[in-house]
């Protein structure tokens, strides 16, 4: 007899919740903690989906029932053609109306749709070696646009679809629509403590004489709450063991996944080595999973470099929604110092240089990383109007870099030109010469009056969407703010790509090489403008290590450059005695300092910026 349950969608989270029989786990690509969402062809359409099971530790399970889940608040009367099926293969063939459906060659069954339901086979079928497809099928009138429902994903073999008029054959659509099937099939005589591993990257950088912290994944196979693992490792002939709590235990859904950290040791020389961790228990018992190893390759070098990313700002003046970049250029100079290597091209106003940048830039404010990655300047990539941009620029301080990337910077005696030399350590041996250098010249401390200097400002009555404390100068300031010091602002560079023959086209392992480099400040080179400098000794020289073949800045290096060689031609009266003017964030002149944030213009035209308590 065919048994069909219906039920609730209450009932069906706690059996997704782990509640389930001893031997028996859900599979799929939903476990009940992802977010589901509706999709469909909005048209009267006839429905062929399956996913697909292939799993060496399932060979031998049987496979009882699914779970199936439709919209809610549907007439569920008016999908017909209603069927569960179990197939090797996906195969079409012609129904009455002579429309082309899903033809299974283990078994067709009947069901009645329902918001959420739980349908047991009449028999139940045993997983072989090939593997399975389990789906369902329905036909749909027009007035029912979207009756499927998905979970984010792009894995096809969780979402196979056929359709008549939409898909002429069965295809795999989770990669084109971004979404997998919520259905889950229900599998018996799964162990209760069974977990498989994998490694998250075919090859990891190591540096030979420090052990390593490496992330693998773990995957729940078992029919039990997978709450902690013991393990073994094994790396250039050094073992050792280990044991991981999960802080959140993993559910008992097939694959459910969390990641484990292991420390690995030193291989004590460069070089490539296997390293394979092994689960040997699960909550404290044997594991019984087939794909219980993972290995991975450690590239181990005698140094790893030092990453900096270099962020580059897109902003002008007149741009009111470009505040935000200011305050998140400042933020994270507090956080980082030189070590954030920070290039802001300013559009349209006294600070311009060139129009001719280095990334496609689609509008104002703008921001990118390293040359490639779009971000805003003081969201970063997480947007919800707090400051997130020292998060995403930290991820991109983690890339390895093929080289180390150190220069220094000196101003000419006479106060005309800037001499930069930059030394270039590579760990691996580098070939035909796809990495070479490149420059940029910024200044800090620019001021000045009038419309090109006063800073356009759309934030004053966004508090609600900016609510952190460092926006408050302009969520609670005027619409056009007088008096700013603008930082990080690029006046000059070697060229908007790199400099052909920078760096040699071979370099051995460990290797070395230098450059040396002069921006021409007196005002005759096309390459700097000399107009924006205020002050020579508020410069600072990006370094930037490119690869040649797609643009990228890969390393960089922000050094300020010393004047202390140069022939002093400016008023050295100590700033302590010299008059001082006293103005608020928004341009208002004050008689004395306020509580909160200050800025100070001295006699000789400086400014700076204090907080008084």
């Amino acid at each position: 007899m065919r048994k069909k349950q219906i039920l609730t969608l209450a009932a069906l989270a706690l059996l997704a919740g782990g509640n389930v029989s001893a031997q028996t786990v859900t599979y799929g690509a939903y476990s009940g903690d992802e977010t589901r969402y509706v999709w469909g062809t909005k048209k009267a359409e006839h429905y062929d989906l399956a996913i697909h099971i292939k799993d060496a530790n399932l060979v031998g399970k049987k496979i009882t029932g699914v779970r199936l889940y439709f919209p809610q608040g549907i007439d569920y009367t008016k999908l017909t053609e209603d069927s569960v099926f179990l197939t090797k293969t996906l195969a079409l063939q012609k129904n009455a109306a002579g429309k082309k459906v899903s033809k299974a060659d283990i078994l067709t069954e009947p069901y009645t749709p329902a918001d959420s339901l739980e349908y047991t086979f009449s028999t139940p079928y045993t997983i072989t070696e090939d593997g399975v497809y389990a789906g369902y099928t329905f036909t749909a009138p027009a007035t029912i646009q979207t009756p499927v429902i998905v979970v984010k994903g792009t894995d096809n073999e969780n979402f196979y679809f056929h359709a008549p008029r939409t898909c002429l054959k069965w295809k795999g659509y989770a990669t084109s629509t971004g979404g997998e099937l919520a259905m889950q099939v229900l599998i018996d005589g799964v162990p209760v403590n069974a977990a498989a591993l994998a490694a998250n990257s075919a090859s990891i950088y190591v540096q030979s004489d420090k052990t390593s912290d490496q992330t693998f994944t773990v995957y729940n196979q078992g029919s039990g709450v997978l709450k902690n693992i013991d393990y073994t490792y094994s790396v250039a002939g050094k073992t050792g063991e280990g044991h991981y709590d999960f802080e959140t235990p993993l559910k008992a859904h097939y694959n459910k996944s969390g990641n484990v950290t292991v420390t690995l040791p030193s291989t004590d020389a460069a070089g490539d080595y296997t390293a394979t961790v092994k689960i040997t228990k699960v909550n404290g018992v044997a594991n019984d999973d087939v794909n219980a190893s993972a290995s991975t390759t450690l590239a181990a070098l005698d140094f790893l470099p030092r990453k900096r990313a270099l962020l580059e700002e897109y902003t002008g003046t007149w741009c009111g929604y470009c505040p935000r970049g200011f305050v998140g250029l400042e933020h994270m100079n507090e956080l980082y110092g030189n070590d954030f290597v920070c290039a802001s091209y300013h559009n349209g106003d006294a600070m311009e240089f060139t129009t001719d940048y280095p990334s496609a830039v689609p509008g104002f404010p703008a921001a990118f990383i390293d040359r490639y990655h779009s971000t805003d300047a003081y969201c970063g990539d997480n947007y919800d109007g707090h400051f997130n941009i020292d998060d995403t620029y930290a991820e991109y301080n983690k890339d390895l870099a093929p080289a180390d990337v150190d220069a220094s910077a000196a101003l000419s005696a006479d106060g005309k030109s800037i001499d930069v030399t930059t030394k270039v350590k590579f760990a691996a041996a580098q070939s035909a010469g796809k990495y070479q250098l490149s420059y940029i010249l910024t200044a800090d401390d620019l001021s000045g009056t009038g419309d090109n200097w006063d800073q356009h400002n759309y934030y004053t009555t966004m508090g609600s969407q900016y609510p952190d404390d460092d926006m408050k100068p302009f969520t609670e300031g005027k619409s056009t703010i007088s008096g700013l010091t603008f930082n990080f602002v690029v006046v000059g560079w070697s060229g908007k790509s790199y400099i052909a023959g920078s760096l040699p086209d071979a370099v051995a392992t460990n290797g070395s090489a230098e450059h040396n480099y002069t921006f021409d400040i007196s005002g005759a080179s096309s390459l700097v403008n000399a107009g924006i400098i205020q002050y020579k000794d508020k410069l600072h020289v990006l370094a930037l290590l490119i690869d040649t073949t797609n643009g990228h800045c890969i390393n960089a290096v922000k050094v300020p450059v010393d004047v202390s060689t140069a022939i002093r031609t400016v008023n050295d009266k100590p700033a302590n005695m010299m008059n001082k003017t006293y103005y608020s964030v928004d341009g208002r002149k004050l008689a004395q300092p306020q509580k909160g944030l200050n800025i100070i213009k001295l006699e000789n035209g400086k400014t700076f910026k204090v907080v008084k308590e």
